[in-house]
């Protein structure tokens, strides 16, 4: 029973992380919108190269968490069809759960302190995709949680 109801959550954690992943690609392709302007102004300045750089690996690194978690709540789904656990079935929760931790707080620390800017709608798409793509996060990471837990219940 317990296997049934990871899979269940698995199936759910698929489906989040697509959501995520949705929200990652829009917020990703509204903040390129300002690469060009934000490349010339990087040539001209270290503050810009430097808040370019750390945008780029901001959401590089909320992307990557979000890929992770997709596919390896695909890897639990397959892997509970197989079967009695395996190894690699108890260390996939714990591993997501500290990659999308990471992320989180890596997003949180650069997009807090970011303010809108008037009239300039993409940008402030962006940020506020980043702020939808940190609570994704936050309940994938409560969701790895769970089926971590239930996992070493079950074990």
């Amino acid at each position: 029973m317990l296997r049934f109801l990871q899979t269940l959550v698995a199936v759910g954690i698929s489906a989040l992380s697509l959501y995520a992943a949705q929200k990652s690609y829009v917020a990703i392709t509204n903040l390129q919108k300002y690469e060009e302007r934000s490349e010339r102004a990087a040539k001209h300045s270290e503050t810009a190269a430097h808040e370019l750089h750390k945008t780029r690996m901001t959401q590089g690194t909320s992307a990557a968490a979000i890929c992770l978690s997709f596919l390896a709540s695909v890897s639990l789904m397959l892997g509970a069809s197989l079967g009695p656990p395996r190894a690699w079935e108890y260390v996939l929760p714990p591993l997501n759960l500290v990659a999308i931790a990471a992320a989180f707080v890596h997003n949180q620390n650069f997009w807090k302190a970011k303010a809108k800017v008037p009239f300039v709608g993409g940008f402030n798409e962006g940020i506020q995709k980043s702020k939808e793509i940190r609570q994704s996060l936050a309940v994938l990471g409560l969701a790895w949680a769970v089926v971590g837990v239930g996992g070493w219940i079950q074990g």
